[in-house]
């Protein structure tokens, strides 16, 4: 049996487990006193293999736009990646230094990758530090987020007659993970989609013994962001061109529509009304 239809199962218990009941509603900012201070920060990666300095900058503007009473800040975990930008955990002592006593957080991250694990950990080591800490979802979080995120890209990028492929960034095996069920949300619709990583699995190799079974010779090439448009142009093209294809490629990443905002503030917006119950409530549930 096909190694990812035994794997599929596990990665989709997993993600209906991170969706039960762990969190019950409770708006952060209504505990907020005349004394209190809230700020709002965005933290990225980087611009290149992140969602890109466009949708950054759009996604700033939104934050801006969805609560206009509270400070804005911005925070990068690679160092130097985003100019003046601090890293996390120095952000979050500055802004205990300067009396703020609730913080909303969210990543500008595409999946539940290494470096969003680094933020959850900076994240749980400060929350002593604020009457009230919350931390929003990357992109691709739940199953809603990958059925959301495959129906976009069919819609705005399908060419008839052609093999469509997403071309994705890929990082680590927790984001292999995540590009692999959308492959499979992208084919459960239909055949004319695949997806391949530039750095990990499904891998470009991988694709091309994919597209062998397929009749069409014609491939489209959508960017997922930025990094995946640069190597479109390059090496993805031509090893495409030397296996018998004729390659297009699509000028826009995926991480340019409206839509992708939309879900960054779906979010942020949960993790504004939302709180996540400690362990010990956990262990109380029935």
């Amino acid at each position: 049996m096909n190694r990812f239809l035994l794997f599929l199962p596990l990665l989709m218990a997993c993600l209906s487990l991170s969706a039960q009941t762990t969190e019950m509603e409770q708006d952060m900012f209504e505990t907020m006193r005349e004394d209190d201070k809230a700020v709002v920060v965005a933290v990225h990666k980087d611009a290149i293999s992140g969602i890109g300095q466009r949708s950054i900058d759009r996604l700033t503007l939104r934050l801006h736009e969805l609560y206009p009473n509270y400070d804005y800040r911005e925070a990068c975990t690679t160092p130097g990646a985003m100019g003046q930008a601090s890293d996390p955990d120095k952000l979050f002592s500055q802004l205990q230094k300067d009396g703020y006593t609730h913080v909303l957080i969210q990543p500008s991250g595409i999946t539940n990758d290494l470096d969003m694990q680094y933020l959850r950990q900076m994240v749980e080591t400060a929350k002593g530090k604020f009457k009230q800490m919350r931390l929003g979802e990357p992109l691709l979080s739940d199953l809603a987020d990958y059925q959301e995120v495959a129906n976009m890209t069919i819609s705005t990028f399908s060419i008839p007659k052609q093999v469509n492929v997403l071309v994705c960034n890929g990082t680590d095996k927790e984001a292999d993970a995540s590009y692999i069920m959308l492959d499979y949300m992208l084919r459960d619709q239909t055949q004319d989609w695949f997806l391949a990583t530039i750095v990990g699995h499904p891998s470009l190799d991988h694709l091309i013994k994919q597209l062998k079974k397929q009749k069409l010779k014609k491939v489209h090439l959508v960017p997922f962001n930025a990094e995946a448009n640069k190597m479109i142009g390059g090496e993805w093209t031509k090893k495409l061109q030397q296996a018998g294809y004729k390659v297009t490629a699509e000028p826009t990443t995926l991480m340019e529509q409206a839509g992708i905002i939309q879900l960054f503030e779906q979010h942020v917006r949960h993790a504004e009304q939302f709180r996540r119950l400690t362990a010990t409530e956990q262990k109380l549930l029935p």
